[in-house]
């Protein structure tokens, strides 16, 4: 056999080189090949869960969607239109109640022994007759004792009846009402100074004046008044100065 050539030596060098080269080439190749083919998988694997390997799920929140809020359209009549605030109905004034009047008293004048007087018909109990004019008090209480009438007596089965004078400077005003207590409360206090308008008695019955009982038996009255003027005397109209209240 022939001796290589230096020439053939180095061509079989360069051969085994290029073929070494080109395995080289091929392996790294096929490495790399292989390795994209797992990196892929694994990519599949994480990503879609694919490779026939089920992968864990995770609970899902659905979170509620925050409802959104509805808007009524405003209507016009309920923001402009202002409610109308309802009309006070007027309450009737309180009607003052009158007093019941009171029927008026009955006057008669007339005359006895030279002096005149006014006889009085009370219509009704609790009359008060009141002092007419400023002035001092005077009661005097008298008796028909035999017949007579007498004054400062006490005889306890007997009635007594007051006299019942206003005095003043120029005239004195004298009541004569019926018995007492039991037809005349007596209300003023003898020599107590008085104003006009101040209580002097009250009828508490209607039995008949001291008038009836001392001078007139057929005399119908509940009081009998006189007036006489000081220091004369003289007999004056009373009825001016008359009023139960």
């Amino acid at each position: 056999m022939r001796p290589a050539t230096r020439f053939e030596v180095s061509d079989r060098s360069l051969d085994i080189v290029v073929g070494h080269a080109l395995l080289r080439i091929g392996a790294v190749g096929l490495a790399s090949a292989v390795t994209a083919v797992v990196l892929f998988g694994l990519g599949r694997l994480i990503l879609t869960g694919d490779l026939g390997v089920a992968m864990p799920s995770l609970p899902q929140t659905n979170a509620s969607p925050s409802p959104t809020p509805t808007i009524s359209p405003a209507v016009l009549s309920d923001i402009a239109a202002p409610k109308p605030s309802p009309t006070p109905t007027p309450e009737p004034s309180p009607t003052a109640t009158a007093a019941p009047t009171k029927a008026p008293l009955a006057l008669t004048s007339f005359a006895f022994l030279g002096h005149t007087y006014v006889g009085i018909v009370v219509p009704d109990v609790g009359r008060t007759f009141v002092a007419p004019f400023a002035g001092t008090i005077e009661v005097r209480i008298y008796q028909f004792i035999d017949g007579e009438v007498r004054v400062g007596s006490n005889v306890p089965n007997l009635p007594f009846y007051p006299y019942i004078s206003v005095v003043a400077a120029d005239k004195k005003i004298t009541y004569r009402p019926g018995m007492m207590p039991s037809v005349t409360e007596v209300l003023a206090r003898d020599g107590a100074p008085v104003a006009a308008g101040d209580p002097l008695s009250r009828l508490v019955a209607l039995g008949s004046s001291s008038w009836t009982t001392f001078y007139n038996s057929s005399a119908p009255y509940q009081v009998v008044v006189s007036l006489q003027a000081i220091p004369s005397g003289r007999d004056l109209d009373p009825a001016i100065y008359i009023s139960g209240t």
